[in-house]
């Protein structure tokens, strides 16, 4: 009798989500950015000990033992900025202390401030204006430009046991740049359980900042350090978004690396700010709604569902995982609420079109808890480390004038700024911001910009105006989906009257290059040669993001190199 084959298995597994190829593209593009984000970030040594002069002990009077002529100080302030302080010089003929600078303004905390003395003396009086002044170092300079010890350095220890640290050009390695004083100091005072300075956005923001500095100290690398490990997740993150819009491994990895490449992700992973961490949770919320809708739909396909059923746990999770970084991307900024308005358009829209009455009726009811009660729990816990603003009853009372506060201040806030812009300059890059520009060694300057890639931010428009004609004309939904997650993140600040600066954009950039993937998928389905045009332009993106490295690093070039790039009129990236 002839042996008969077994009759093959007619089912097949499903396709992976991740392939290899996935694998292999995340890891590249992180180990990229992570390389080129953790270059010259910042010191890891600077002034810690301290010295405190307040109301009962203003004065510091140093004896340098013999007349000499004095040029600067250099001050290391602690926490406590903008600080005043009188400066004179003690007139042995006639006995007295002759004030020759009866204010000078100390501003920069965490970061060295140069003080002009040039006057002859022997003995230097400093007084502190203050009710009460943090110096972790002082070190004064000759007119020669050395550093001279006072011969009775012993009596102030806390100021004068670091000299060495003094650093050759003081730039950003050294010390606080842009709105690091605020919020890094507000880290460093979360730890120390000091009164909060920064009280203007939740807090969240800055306890993340706070676990570098209890990681590596309260230094440069200490404070950017958890910026950089934002900016560094935030790609995966935007490569499964991708891979999950656009089913295509080709795409994901052009799309992340367009993310890779921005100047603006750059220069703000690596700024203790709390942007990059506000980013990170809209675009890990919107991700999350994706995946309510291709689960939903995974589903619905599904020949053995019931159509009459609750939906499954695949659909309670991304749901609740979207509720949750809702939750922590309000508790770091309040431009979640924004985002979180533009959640809720997409969940009624498709909620409301795919379930019969009962079963939406229940998702809203699941929704209710994680999107009002555990954002609203997860902002009120934020509260816990924050001492000091103002008078309270309790915690709860505690983030309800907090919340008034900080609704006031940005309802309020009027002010001018060189580097401010209007929103509809954002897309342009019409203002690009300038965090930090100083002199180095060589006639070399170290400049940091916030700015977008023009390669990409310019390309960008018409992949936007691409996207917003397959929504409107040819009503696509995956193209609804990014029009209206890309609109929830932008629309709002025209209606906001503060001072606005381009890093505002960052959260829409993000749904802009999701726009640009989901336009290069388009020109490589229907050219023949599109794979191809898609990667030459990668390459150029690339290349411009290597010509704008030096500005949005802080690498040290020469001035001309700075004004070379200045392509549009107003653009100042160095001085």
């Amino acid at each position: 009798m002839k042996p008969t084959k077994k009759k093959q298995s007619q089912k097949t597994s499903a396709p992976q989500f991740l392939t290899k190829a996935d694998y292999i593209c995340i890891s590249v593009l992180v180990f990229i950015f992570a390389v080129l984000a953790f270059f010259r970030l910042g010191n890891t040594l600077i002034p810690s000990s301290s010295y405190t002069a307040d109301t009962s002990n203003p004065d510091i009077i140093l004896d340098f033992g013999k007349p000499t002529d004095i040029a600067s100080a250099a001050i290391f302030l602690g926490n406590l900025g903008n600080r005043h302080f009188s400066l004179s010089a003690f007139n042995e003929t006639t006995g007295s202390w002759d004030v020759f600078t009866p204010d000078t303004v100390v501003k920069s905390v965490f970061a060295w401030n140069v003080t002009s003395i040039n006057y002859p003396l022997r003995y230097l009086g400093i007084v502190a204006l203050n009710e009460e002044a943090v110096i972790n170092e002082l070190v004064i300079i000759r007119a020669d430009g050395t550093p001279i010890l006072p011969v009775n350095a012993g009596d102030y220890p806390a100021l004068f046991d670091e000299q060495d640290l003094l650093p050759m050009a003081n730039t950003y390695l050294t010390g606080t740049m842009f709105d690091e004083i605020y919020q890094a100091r507000t880290a460093y005072e979360y730890i120390n359980g000091l009164p909060a300075y920064e009280i203007v956005h939740p807090p969240l923001g800055k306890i993340l900042i706070s676990l570098g500095i209890l990681l590596f100290g309260m230094n440069p690398f200490g404070w950017r350090f958890m910026s950089v490990v934002f900016g560094i997740c935030i790609i995966p993150v935007m490569y499964l978004f991708a891979k999950r819009l656009f089913k295509n491994t080709f795409i994901a990895a052009a799309t992340a690396m367009l993310l890779t490449f921005d100047c603006m992700h750059f220069t703000l992973s690596r700024i203790a700010t709390i942007d990059v961490f506000a980013a990170f949770f809209i675009l890990l919320m919107y991700g999350f709604m994706y995946r309510y809708f291709t689960e939903d739909s995974l589903y619905r396909a599904s020949a053995s569902a019931n159509q009459d059923a609750f939906p499954p746990s695949k659909v309670y999770l991304p749901l609740a995982l979207c509720g949750i970084s809702m939750a922590l991307g309000i508790a770091t900024k309040w431009t979640g609420v924004f985002a979180g308005a533009g959640l809720a358009v997409l969940f009624i829209w498709y909620t409301i079109t795919h379930f019969p009455g009962k079963q939406t009726l229940k998702l809203f009811f699941f929704c209710c808890l994680f999107f009002v009660a555990v954002p609203l729990a997860v902002y009120v816990l934020s509260f816990i480390p924050v001492v000091g603003f103002t008078p309270h009853s309790g915690l709860a009372d505690k983030v309800i004038k907090a919340s008034q506060y900080i609704f006031t201040y940005h309802s309020t806030l009027v002010d001018t700024h060189y580097y401010s812009s209007p929103f509809y300059e954002w897309p342009f890059i019409w203002m690009p911001l300038l965090d930090i520009s100083s002199m180095e060694g060589m006639g070399k300057m170290s400049s940091i910009n916030t700015m977008g890639n023009p390669a990409i931010w310019w390309t960008g428009i018409f992949c936007q105006l691409y996207v917003f004609f397959r929504w409107i004309i040819k009503k696509d939904k995956k193209a609804g989906f990014l029009c209206i997650s890309y609109l929830a993140q932008y629309i709002p600040w025209i209606f906001v009257s503060r001072t606005t600066f381009i890093y505002h954009y960052f959260p829409a950039s993000l749904f802009m290059i999701l726009m640009m993937g989901y336009t290069m998928l388009h020109i490589k389905e229907h050219f023949p040669y599109g794979k191809k045009v898609i990667t030459a332009y990668l390459a150029i993106a690339v290349v411009c993001f290597f010509l704008f490295f030096p500005l949005i690093s802080g690498l040290p070039v020469s001035r001309a190199y700075g004004l070379s790039l200045r392509w549009l009129k107003d653009w100042i990236l160095v001085v």
